[in-house]
């Protein structure tokens, strides 16, 4: 009897792990086949944030939180960002300067500075600009030309939560 009871037992687990990777897999692509756009990591858009000679054919965005400036994004002037936590940011302002001067500096136990990235739609065409220490950013197309920025600043991934920063 014992024997009969451990085999119903290791079937029943292998049975509730086949079908919690099933379950994984059907999440894992139905979350890629959303319209989300991609960041290409770029040393031209750094240069150009840092020199504050950026491209004048975007709107411009800041997340801050107090004096702190945790990003910058442009974009094409043909989206429609869906935000209440993002600043329009005009770029011939002394804001803009002192935006991109303030940016922070992750400190981490991998530290990272600001880096520029080129933000593309799901078809891979350009349509914006990235300036951040946070390295997990994402931006979500709706209908309509409706745009959503999603950025990571929980802890665990070193964001602005996080205990050690100074």
């Amino acid at each position: 009897m014992k024997i009969r009871y451990l085999y119903l037992q290791k079937t029943t687990a292998k049975k509730i792990i086949m079908f919690s990777l099933g379950l994984l897999m059907l999440v894992w692509v139905a979350g890629c086949s959303q319209n989300f756009g991609r960041i290409h990591w770029d040393e031209n858009v750094t240069q150009s944030f840092e020199t504050n000679q950026i491209e004048p054919d975007y709107n411009f965005y800041q997340y801050t939180i107090g004096m702190r400036v945790f990003a910058i994004v442009g974009l094409d002037q043909k989206l429609e960002l869906q935000s209440r936590i993002w600043r329009q940011l005009e770029t011939d302002t002394e804001d803009f300067k002192v935006a991109t001067s303030r940016i922070w500096y992750n400190y981490t136990a991998t530290p990272e500075e600001p880096r520029g990235a080129v933000i593309v739609n799901p078809e891979g065409e350009k349509v914006g600009v990235y300036f951040s220490s946070l390295r997990f950013f994402s931006i979500k197309f709706k209908p309509q030309n409706q745009v959503a920025l999603l950025l990571d600043t929980s802890p665990i991934t070193g964001g602005p939560g996080d205990r050690r920063v100074h």
